[in-house]
């Protein structure tokens, strides 16, 4: 199983997600994703990305359901 730092740079949260770093900050800039600069760099703690995920997750269920998938 592979470990997941808690916090993580935004190049690790791409991968990890399978997105473009460019993807990753718009999620940012739009209050998708949860995340924090340090030094210039943007950081995002493992539980924001887990939510993340737990909310693409939620959505996708909720339209499949709408359309009677």
């Amino acid at each position: 199983m592979e470990h997941i730092p808690h916090i993580l740079t935004l190049k690790q949260a791409a991968y990890h997600l399978g997105l473009s770093e460019i993807t990753l900050k718009r999620r940012i800039y739009a209050k998708q994703l949860k995340a924090y600069k340090d030094g210039g760099y943007w950081k995002i703690k493992r539980e924001w990305l887990d939510e993340y995920q737990n909310n693409l997750i939620s959505k996708t269920d909720e339209e499949a359901n709408a359309i009677g998938i």
